[in-house]
């Protein structure tokens, strides 16, 4: 246990990203390690919504997305493709899991996600951000997200994708995760409305423009 008094406190440095515009607005003044969980049903935008944030922290370094529910997958595809990722080529490894899995020597059998995810997070020169598809396919535990939290996230930004059920997470991980993070945003009819935000963005994200105006009237009813 480490006591600081309050101007040194006062006087920490922190490295921050410094985001602009309607990034901003809506995340805040992250700093370059964070935790953040994207939530919400399926059909309601998360995925695309979710590499638009990747595609803009791309000009801060190199990012990973691991696609444990996707895979390398014509969905998967289709989404890089509406958002032009080819715009950003060589500044984004898409990471399938389930694809050429490593073995345990100890048991002979596949690692586990949680082992394979440290190991590439750890690994010489790895991206900065890593943009998880989805908590609910990786199945972490407490002790497990709590040690990848405690020795990557002073240094790296790890953003959980998460599934709801309406407006609840369906896993107990997942509340228990956005409660610990950073940042928690609900993906509603191609609108992301930050619930929880301990750096300083509120304003709701529209991912889709036209869709959303579509399912969302009383949303847009004072432009």
């Amino acid at each position: 246990m480490k006591g600081l008094g309050t101007v040194q406190v006062q006087q920490k440095k922190f490295k921050l990203l410094g985001l602009e515009g309607k990034f901003r607005a809506t995340y805040g003044n992250l700093p370059v390690g964070f935790v953040m969980v994207i939530q919400g049903e399926s059909g309601n935008g998360k995925t695309e919504g979710t590499i638009q944030v990747l595609k803009y922290l791309t000009q801060f370094g190199k990012v990973a997305w691991v696609s444990y529910e996707q895979g390398h997958g014509f969905d998967l595809q289709m989404a890089i493709n509406r958002n032009k990722m080819e715009e950003v080529s060589g500044k984004v490894v898409w990471l399938d899991p389930n694809d050429k899995r490593k073995i345990d020597p100890l048991t002979g059998l596949p690692m586990s996600y949680f082992k394979e995810l440290d190991a590439a997070m750890g690994a010489r020169n790895s991206p900065w951000a890593w943009f998880i598809d989805s908590l609910d396919y990786l199945r972490l535990t407490w002790e497990e997200y709590t040690y990848l939290k405690n020795k990557y996230g002073k240094k790296k930004a790890i953003i959980f994708i998460a599934h709801t059920e309406g407006s609840k997470p369906k896993l107990a991980i997942t509340k228990a995760i956005g409660f610990d993070g950073g940042l928690t945003l609900l993906v509603k009819k191609y609108i992301m409305y930050p619930v929880k935000n301990r750096f300083g963005g509120n304003e709701p994200y529209i991912i889709w423009d036209e869709k959303a105006r579509e399912l969302n009237p009383a949303f847009f009813k004072e432009d």
